[in-house]
């Protein structure tokens, strides 16, 4: 990362309204996968939004500066 865009992020994270925007951003809805009627479409569906999950989670790392769930598995 630039030395411009870790002073850019610096200075959002000092803003008073910066954790109105990390409310702002929500997490995504990740419903628990339990097989039942259709399970080829609600497991493309779980696929799908724990990717979602994924994703938020490496925004708000980045918007946040600390490691997520998925970094300190890793």
């Amino acid at each position: 990362m630039s030395k411009q865009l870790d002073e850019l992020l610096f200075t959002i994270r000092q803003h008073p309204a910066f954790p109105e925007l990390l409310n702002a951003i929500g997490a995504p809805d990740i419903k628990p996968f339990r097989p039942s009627g259709r399970p080829d479409e609600q497991y493309a569906d779980h696929i799908y939004r724990s990717g979602r999950r994924v994703q938020h989670e490496s925004w708000r790392q980045f918007l946040i500066g600390e490691p997520t769930s998925q970094q300190e598995k890793s």
